[in-house]
């Protein structure tokens, strides 16, 4: 109402009521903002205090071990520069004795080195002798292996001719075979038709036997069966005459006998 009406103006104006404990209110505010911000600036200079008297005590555990390597260094360095000191007069020592020994070798060298020399003089003219022996004997090999050449090449010439020859006989040979294999061929040709003939005229003889058997058969047949009339009748007048009739009987078997025996002889003979 009193903002419509235009009345007082803002929290700070100082006759709006209320202003004084608006006024307190923001020094309570601010005051504990200063609070707080000391606050923390003290704990940011208490860390501050407390990693410099950490980096003081590295500083100073840092230097107490670098004074301590240096003495350690120092005490080391002055070890091994007494142990340098005999070092050295060993080692002079043994120079000397080295030199001494050089000396020695050096002497026994040049004595080997002369032997050496005087050994290979004496190995040069063995070799010089024996390379002249060497060189002798292939001289006698040499010829010995031209005459051997020679010869060789007059065994190969014979060689050669009689390879020739062989070859020549070779082909003669294979001429001969080559006839006989044809008489050969023309003999087995002729051999395969006369069997063919023969089991032709066999085939045939054979063909015409069956057929002569065959018909032979049927005569039989044919004269059983006239016969049993006749015998019929025979058998009647053997009652009646007895002798007669067993003498004619046995006239008709004989007359019969040949034919059987003629039929059994036609039979062809199989092969």
């Amino acid at each position: 109402m009193a903002r419509q009406g235009g009345g007082s103006g803002g929290p700070g104006d100082p006759r709006r009521p209320g202003f004084a404990f608006w006024r307190r209110r923001q020094r309570a505010e601010a005051d504990a903002r200063e609070a707080r911000e000391a606050r923390e600036a003290q704990a940011a200079a208490e860390q501050e205090a407390r990693a410099a008297r950490e980096q003081a005590a590295a500083a100073r555990q840092e230097r107490d071990e670098a004074v301590a390597g240096a003495q350690s260094r120092a005490a080391a360095a002055e070890s091994r520069a007494d142990e340098a000191g005999q070092d050295a007069a060993r080692a002079r020592e043994a120079a000397e004795s080295a030199r001494a020994e050089l000396d020695r070798v050096r002497r026994a060298a040049q004595e080997q080195v002369a032997q050496a020399r005087r050994d290979a003089e004496r190995d040069q003219a063995e070799q010089r002798a024996g390379l002249e022996a060497q060189l002798a004997a292939a001289e006698e090999a040499r010829a010995g292996l031209q005459a051997r050449a020679e010869q060789a090449e007059a065994d190969t010439w014979q060689a050669r001719l009689a390879a020739r020859q062989a070859e020549a006989r070779l082909a003669e040979a294979r001429e001969a075979q080559a006839a006989a294999e044809q008489e050969a061929q023309a003999a087995r040709l002729q051999a395969a038709a006369v069997r063919q003939e023969r089991d032709e005229t066999v085939t045939g003889a054979q063909s015409r036997a069956a057929g002569a058997e065959s018909r032979a058969g049927q005569d039989v047949a044919g004269a059983q069966d006239t016969a049993e009339p006749s015998l019929a009748d025979d058998a009647e007048g053997e009652q009646q005459h007895p002798g007669a009739d067993r003498d004619k009987a046995a006239g008709q078997t004989a007359r019969r006998q040949p034919k059987s025996t003629t039929r059994r002889s036609r039979q062809p003979r199989k092969s």
